[in-house]
């Protein structure tokens, strides 16, 4: 049915991230539970995901989406009139894309789609958000209610933090003690012996992938090398480089544990692994860690020592380049592409690294910009600048958050590509993403509050890039948006 209404607030007033290019029109179209939905045929599955979504029903034309060739591959075209709702698109990416626009109107509005025509699609291809759920183990629910409100605003990569000293997550078949040691820890703050986590069940992986891929979404499992291994360690401490015994931490920090480079049965367990996740995880990256790996253990140990020799390697630095070149081996086998975090650079100026292996730069821009100079392609997420979610809102005592600070100002003025880089350096860059570390987070509500709305300000950032004041002029939007959905944000002071 359609509704002409003198007091609907415009389209532009209403869309985030802004679309490129947005045309407010007269009048208005209602959405009812008797609004049909039909589509050109690649996007029949995208149509039925609407009709769930916008609370519609599949039949006639009152929304339709039409395929086009042309089009970028995130890009669409939607056309609200005061009788029909367009979506245009060459892909199914750029059709869910229409669909949300149509979504955020309709949830923001009261389904009260205002009349405009939008054309519109992102300006980098990796727009991501990371989840720790080694610290804080979060529910399937709850994961998929993130990725909901992630890909509503365009986020389209959930890098799913997965292994670490505190637990590990991923079932692995054949290695028992993956389950019954290494993803559980001891609660130290208690005195009564219990214990904190679990294994994700394949069926629950499978689940959230499925969720994810529908919103468009890919999902990037992080199986941390060579440091970060605690909870492996004490499950298997033969990997170690001194046999034990470990422990799975209850402890935040960087610990000295670390694989045992010389150590073959470590490289075919983590053959066996990495097999197994990439044909449990169906996208086509594995993240690999890499950062803040001591190296005082190797120093000591005769098997690393022993492994140098072999090598022909000159220092401890090189041997954790050697490691990770053959971690790396181990994903390309299995059809994946690697991901680490800037630490995978160090050592490595006369050794190299494998050229497709994308650097996550998180130290800062520092990381990304030697990267991109030595040809990889770069995802920035630096936590100096915004992209670190756990940190507090602002420099405040009464505020929760860890470590440091990244206020709305910061995340709402991020830029991927950022001055010092040149423009063959600005050509590496993916994209960007934020990061949810659990360390101090207890609830999922906690989990909402320091991600929002600062992962919609970056979402802007990533997909329509404005000036500061722009953005933080639609805190009061965003804020609507969070209550439309459920979520506990952050209302506090812009700093």
């Amino acid at each position: 049915m359609a509704m002409n209404t003198p007091h609907t607030l415009r389209a532009s007033d209403l869309l985030f991230p802004t679309p490129v290019s947005i045309e407010d029109r007269d009048g208005s179209y209602r959405l009812h539970s008797t609004t049909t939905i039909a589509a050109s045929p690649p996007f029949e599955e995208t149509a039925d995901t609407a009709a769930a979504l916008l609370g519609c029903k599949r039949g006639g034309e009152d929304i339709l989406f039409k395929h086009i060739e042309g089009l970028d591959d995130e890009e669409y075209r939607l056309s609200i009139s005061t009788v029909q709702v367009v979506i245009t698109a060459s892909t199914t990416r750029g059709a869910f894309h229409g669909l949300s626009a149509v979504r955020k109107l309709a949830l923001i509005n009261d389904n009260i789609l205002p009349a405009c025509r939008v054309c519109d699609k992102p300006a980098f291809v990796w727009r991501g958000f990371m989840l720790d759920c080694v610290r804080h183990f979060f529910s399937v629910d709850f994961i998929k209610k993130l990725i909901d409100a992630a890909s509503l605003f365009g986020l389209n990569r959930f890098h799913w933090h997965l292994t670490d000293d505190q637990g590990w997550r991923i079932p692995i078949d054949g290695w028992p003690k993956i389950e019954e040691i290494a993803s559980r820890r001891s609660e130290l703050q208690y005195n009564d012996g219990r214990t904190y986590g679990r294994l994700y069940t394949k069926e629950e992986i499978c689940e959230v992938q499925a969720y994810a891929h529908k919103r468009q979404m890919i999902v990037i499992p992080e199986v941390e090398t060579p440091g970060h291994v605690s909870a492996l360690l004490a499950a298997y401490p033969e990997f170690g480089c001194t046999g034990g015994p470990y422990e799975v931490q209850d402890r935040w920090g960087i610990f000295n544990e670390v694989l045992c480079a010389g150590n073959d049965a470590m490289l075919a367990f983590f053959e066996d692994a990495i097999a197994q996740v990439a044909t449990l995880f169906s996208d086509p990256y594995i993240h690999i860690g890499g950062d803040e790996c001591p190296q005082s253990a190797w120093e000591a140990c005769p098997k690393c020592q022993a492994r140098m020799k072999a090598e022909g390697l000159t220092g401890e630095h090189q041997l954790q380049s050697w490691l990770t070149s053959q971690i790396c081996a181990m994903v390309h086998k299995n059809g994946k592409r690697p991901i680490g975090w800037d630490e995978v650079l160090d050592g490595t100026e006369e050794m190299g690294l494998p050229d497709d292996l994308i650097v996550q730069s998180w130290q800062g821009i520092q990381g990304g910009l030697e990267a991109s100079r030595r040809g990889h392609q770069v995802i920035m997420s630096p936590n100096t600048v915004g992209c670190y979610l756990d940190y507090r809102h602002r420099d405040s005592a009464e505020e929760m958050g860890n470590l440091g600070v990244s206020t709305l100002r910061q995340v709402a003025s991020f830029t991927a590509t950022p001055p010092q880089m040149d423009e063959q350096a600005k050509s590496m860059v993916l994209g960007a993403q934020g990061n949810l570390w659990s360390e101090r987070v207890l609830s999922a509500r906690q989990a909402e509050y320091l991600l929002f709305p600062r992962l919609q300000l970056l979402a802007q950032q990533l997909w329509n890039p404005r000036e500061a004041d722009e953005n933080l002029n639609r805190i009061e939007l965003l804020t609507k948006y969070c209550e439309k959905l459920d979520i506990h944000c952050y209302r506090g002071a812009v700093e």
